[in-house]
C-alpha cells in the first residue's frame, strides 16, 4: 500500500488532494485502513513494537484502523512506496477509539504551554467526538516531537467558523498545514448545514450531493436528554450538539447506529 500516488492527467498527490479537500470543507483529513487479521497482517514488513510489546503487525483489533492525512503524508516523504506500513505502525483501531474502557492518557507535550479547554481536551479523558480528536492527534503529537523544528510558532491559527477550539497555536512543525488545528477543526459548536438536512429528513443542497459519495451520521445514544434543547414540532431538537440520541432524530436518510 502507497500513499504516494497520482491520477491520471494530474500531476499531484492524491494525498495532496484530500487535505486540499479538506481545507475546503473545514474537517480534518484521514484514512481508514482495512488490514485484515493477524494472518493476513503477518505478511506486512514493519517489526516495530507497541507498548503492549506486540509487534505492530499483530496488534490486536489493528484489522481496522484510522490514520491522519498528516501521519501518511510524512510517511510518504519518509519511506516511499512503504509508506503505508509505516502509517498502519502509527494508525489507531477504531475498537480503541470507541471502546470506553481503552486507554486515553494525556498528550502531555502539547498539554504544556496550553490552557483552558483546548488544555484539559489534551490532559482528560474523553468520550465521543472528543475522543476521536483526541487519538487522531496522538500520533501526529508523536512525529511532531521527533522533528527538528524551530520553536513552535506562538501566533494563532485561522479556525473555521463555529469551531469548538478558537484559539489554537498555527504552529507548522514539518507538516503542510498547521497540526493542532488541522485535526481539531471538525469539533464544531454547531452542526454543519448539510448534516442538519439530512438529520432532519431533507436532501442537501447539489454543491454536496455533487461532489460527496456519502456521508455517515453516527448518533449518540448515550447523550442525556436533559442536554437536548427546545424541540422543534417534529421532534428534531434545536441547538449545538453535536450528535443525537437515535430516539430523538426521526427517520433521516444516511442516519447509521
Amino acid at each position: 500500500m502507497d500513499f504516494g500516488y497520482k491520477t491520471k492527467n494530474d500531476e499531484r498527490l492524491q494525498i495532496a488532494k484530500l487535505i486540499k479537500t479538506a481545507d475546503e470543507w473545514k474537517v480534518p483529513a484521514a484514512y481508514m485502513l482495512y488490514c485484515g487479521d493477524t494472518e493476513y497482517r503477518s505478511k506486512l514488513e514493519c517489526d516495530r513494537t507497541h507498548p503492549a510489546e506486540s509487534l505492530c503487525r499483530d496488534r490486536d483489533r489493528a484489522g481496522v484502523a484510522a490514520v491522519s492525512a498528516l501521519v501518511a503524508q510524512t510517511a510518504v516523504g519518509l519511506y516511499g512506496a512503504q509508506s503505508g506500513v509505516a502509517a498502519f505502525h502509527d494508525a489507531v483501531p477504531v475498537e480503541d477509539i470507541a471502546s470506553p474502557d481503552g486507554i486515553d492518557a494525556p498528550i502531555v507535550p502539547l498539554a504544556r504551554g496550553l490552557s483552558g479547554d483546548l488544555e484539559r481536551l489534551l490532559r482528560d479523558p474523553q468520550r465521543g467526538s472528543r475522543r476521536v480528536a483526541k487519538e487522531m492527534l496522538r500520533p501526529v503529537q508523536q512525529i511532531k516531537n521527533g522533528q527538528f523544528a524551530g520553536a513552535a510558532v506562538m501566533g494563532r491559527a485561522n479556525q473555521v467558523a463555529g469551531a469548538l477550539f478558537q484559539d489554537v497555536p498555527s504552529d507548522h512543525g514539518h507538516f503542510t498545514v498547521p497540526y493542532l488545528a488541522h485535526v481539531l477543526r471538525g469539533l464544531r459548536t454547531e452542526i454543519p448545514s448539510y448534516v442538519r438536512d439530512i438529520l432532519e429528513g431533507r436532501t442537501p443542497p447539489a454543491w454536496v450531493t455533487e461532489r460527496l459519495g456519502g456521508i455517515v451520521v453516527i448518533t449518540d445514544a448515550d447523550a442525556p436528554s436533559t442536554a437536548l434543547s427546545e424541540s422543534r414540532p417534529n421532534g428534531v431538537p434545536q441547538g449545538p450538539l453535536l450528535a443525537y440520541p437515535e430516539s430523538d432524530v426521526p427517520d433521516a436518510p444516511g442516519k447509521a447506529a
